[in-house]
């Protein structure tokens, strides 16, 4: 399965003076950093355990907890 679009809330500040400092487009230096992370397998190194240890909430009414 491909995933075709992935949304990443970036600060606009910081994205805009990393890509000024290299002379790119924004979307070029968002482009590059993903391919490198793809390309690298850098998620294991970028997310650990604790940062998956959100409870999942049930998908269906009928299963969730009355609180």
């Amino acid at each position: 399965m491909a995933i075709k679009n992935v949304v990443i809330p970036l600060e606009d500040a910081y994205l805009e003076a990393a890509a000024k400092e290299r002379g790119i487009s924004r979307t070029k230096l968002v482009r590059v950093v993903m391919q490198k992370v793809i390309r690298e397998d850098l998620v294991p190194q970028l997310l650990d355990d604790d940062d998956l240890t959100e409870p999942l909430q049930p998908r269906y009414r009928r299963f969730r907890n009355s609180a």
